[in-house]
Formats: structure tokens, C-alpha cells, sequence
């Protein structure tokens, strides 16, 4: 009992050490260019040499998970201080849903405004709903003349964009009810067409979830159906933000 209360105590000792004098380290993000991406004898054209970083953003529910949620995640990462041809985002939805699909176009849109106005101005947090509902002023330290134009550009396509995003459920059960009633309608004058005119009932054909190109969604479809129920197409949609 006397060696392991001895060897406790000795223990204990050590792991006091290091609180009594502790080391904080900060990333200098100076040292890390002027080694990875100013020229030298083994980089003679200045091109970055930092490691490539390929970063997975997964979902599975768009009800439980909100697209907007998930558009923000991919837009910080991808307006990250980084170099751009280093950095790939890859979106994968298990649940092969429409919604998370145009929705994830729609953010690869507003990519295009928001990651450039982010590395202009060193825009920080650089996830836009975080940004935007920021208390301190926004203009503290910026010195561009052009950067309170830029902001209320970006702060419009972004409320835009949101708006976008919220009517996505509504714009796709709008699209796929009306593909569904013409196909109905297709159905059933060629039933007509085969039976000499004579009284047909109705017909029913299964209501699938189109897409915005007038094709059937190849995934989880708003009315579940054979071969389209939810965790039928888990990994289908994947997306590469480059």
C-alpha cells in the first residue's frame, strides 16, 4: 500500500507541474505565410505549399436539421482563410431528400457573392446568420472605402437568399402537385383513347416529388412510395463545394 500511495502522490505531483506554469500557444498566421507561401529556394513561385483539407458536412433530415442550418456551415467553411485549390467541402444527405438538394445549390449560389466579400474585408465569424446578427458595430476597424457598400449589398442577397431557402418546401410540393395533376391528365385521356370514349374511372398513379427540370426526384419522395421511402437512398446525394 505504501509504494502505490507513494507512486499516487508522485503523480499527483507531476500533474500539478505544468498547471503552476502554464504554456498558451497562438497560431502566427504571419510565420505560416512567409513559410507556405512566400517564394523561396524550394518554392520559387511563391504557390502555396499548405496541405490540401477536404472537410465532410453530413444530414439526414431537412425537418430536423433545417437547410438554412446546413447552407451556413458550408458557406463558413468554404469563405475559410485558406487557399481556395487546397480546400474541398463534400455534402453527403442520407435521407435523399429534394430540399437539402436545391438547397445546396442555392448556397453554391450565394457562395459566389459571400466568400469573396469575406476574404476582402476579413470578415469574422464568417458564417453569414452568425455575422449578421452580430451586437458590436460592424464597421469598427474596417478601413476600405468601399466595405459599407459591399455589406449592405451582401446583407440584401443573404435576406434574399433566406427567403429562398424558407420557400424551397413550398416551391417543390407547388411544382410536384402540378406535374402530378398533369400526369393525371395525360393518363387519363390515353385511357380514354383505349377504351372508344366509354366511361373510365379514375386513375391513380403514384404521386412522385419532381424536379425543378420536370424529371422524378431519384430519392426520398414527399408521398413515400415503393423504392422512394425514406432510408431507401441513404448517401444518393452527394455534393462537392471546390
Amino acid at each position: 500500500m505504501e509504494v502505490c500511495e507513494i507512486w499516487f502522490a508522485f503523480s499527483w505531483i507531476l500533474d500539478q507541474l505544468p498547471k503552476l506554469c502554464p504554456v498558451n500557444r497562438a497560431t502566427d498566421l504571419n510565420v505560416l505565410k512567409e513559410k507556405f507561401e512566400m517564394p523561396s529556394l524550394n518554392n520559387p513561385t511563391g504557390k502555396s505549399d499548405l496541405p490540401g483539407i477536404d472537410i465532410f458536412v453530413s444530414t439526414a433530415d431537412p425537418e430536423k436539421e433545417p437547410p438554412l442550418v446546413t447552407a451556413n456551415t458550408i458557406l463558413s467553411i468554404l469563405a475559410t482563410d485558406y487557399p481556395v485549390e487546397k480546400l474541398a467541402c463534400y455534402v453527403s444527405d442520407d435521407g435523399g431528400a429534394l430540399l437539402t438538394f436545391e438547397a445546396m445549390a442555392e448556397a453554391a449560389s450565394f457562395a459566389n457573392i459571400w466568400v469573396p466579400f469575406c476574404r476582402k474585408h476579413d470578415i469574422e465569424p464568417r458564417n453569414p446568420e452568425s455575422y449578421f446578427s452580430l451586437k458590436r458595430d460592424p464597421y469598427k476597424n474596417k478601413v476600405k472605402t468601399d466595405f459599407v457598400k459591399d455589406r449592405r449589398r451582401v446583407k440584401r442577397e443573404y435576406d434574399e437568399f433566406k427567403v429562398r431557402i424558407n420557400g424551397l418546401p413550398d416551391s417543390i410540393r407547388r411544382r410536384s402537385d402540378a406535374y402530378h395533376a398533369r400526369e393525371e391528365i395525360k393518363a387519363l385521356k390515353q385511357q380514354r383513347q383505349k377504351t372508344d370514349d366509354e366511361p373510365v374511372e379514375s386513375v391513380k398513379i403514384l404521386k412522385a416529388t419532381w424536379m425543378a427540370d420536370g424529371t422524378h426526384w431519384p430519392g426520398t419522395w414527399l408521398s413515400p412510395s415503393p423504392d422512394h421511402s425514406r432510408g431507401d437512398h441513404a448517401g444518393i446525394m452527394q455534393v462537392l463545394f471546390n
